[in-house]
């Protein structure tokens, strides 16, 4: 057994006693238990609340239906997110697909925070319960535990240097062999794709656009970028539609690319 996954089977089992679980195998979304005298009895995980929504979403549910059985029989789905610049909401989304496809889907998920220009994912997730278990994998990357039952976050390091990156994207494509579903979250690719290489030739990546700020021309350089580098586009997202832009639609639209 390699030490990546002795630390990750210690790791789980010390969050499986800390963390009790329902009888379903999920957490309640729920702070904690409440006392009567309104003490808390067991702290449980909280995320944010924007993800969550978008995760209940049921265009975001149907694509992540889709996808499930190539995770399930291959343990080899790897879905990637960009944006078309930044403030379209591709961390929000996925955020999403990783919450959707570990709690709904029971699928072990890793989700990648590999936006180099501005990481926040790790603000996504947050614990009602004392420090999270941490695994440090000889420098570049780190993984946390969300809380949440088969789903884990890892951030990079890419160093300063050209070998600094080769060997934290390698150390990347290393742990994502350990889980069956890897969505990435690249940021805006177009204007920092040091982490694309994370995107193998026929891995689906998704382009996140927000209705009523992304330009036109910037969602068509971006997927000329992804064209030119020879990376499979699957599809968009139009995020933040209204009811009153569409009558017959709200929240994230899913869009398949012909």
């Amino acid at each position: 057994m390699s030490r990546y996954s002795q630390a990750s089977r210690k790791a789980r089992l010390d969050e499986m006693r800390r963390t009790p679980s329902d009888s379903a195998g999920h957490e309640p979304p729920a702070d904690a238990a409440q006392t009567s005298s309104g003490s808390a009895l067991v702290r449980l995980p909280v995320p944010h609340p924007t993800p969550a929504i978008v995760a209940q979403s049921a265009p975001l549910q149907r694509l992540c239906e889709q996808l499930s059985p190539l995770a399930a029989l291959s343990h080899d789905l790897r879905l990637l997110v960009t944006g078309c610049r930044p403030g379209d909401g591709a961390s929000t989304v996925a955020a999403a697909l990783a919450l959707d496809l570990s709690q709904r889907l029971s699928l072990r998920t890793l989700l990648i925070d590999a936006n180099m220009r501005r990481p926040t994912l790790h603000r996504s997730f947050a614990r009602a319960i004392p420090r999270a278990t941490e695994l440090v994998l000889d420098g570049p990357i780190q993984i946390r535990s969300t809380g949440w039952p088969w789903l884990d976050l890892a951030t990079c390091w890419l160093g300063f240097t050209e070998n600094d990156r080769a060997e934290a994207l390698k150390r990347c494509d290393e742990v994502s062999r350990h889980y069956a579903a890897v969505v990435v979250d690249l940021g805006v690719v177009r204007l920092d794709a040091r982490m694309l290489p994370l995107a193998r030739d026929n891995d689906p990546i998704l382009l996140v656009a927000r209705y009523g700020h992304t330009r036109r021309q910037e969602l068509a350089t971006t997927a000329a970028a992804l064209r030119a580098a020879k990376r499979a586009l699957a599809g968009a997202i139009l995020n933040g539609v209204t009811s009153d832009a569409n009558p017959r639609s709200k929240g994230s639209q899913v869009s398949n690319e012909q």
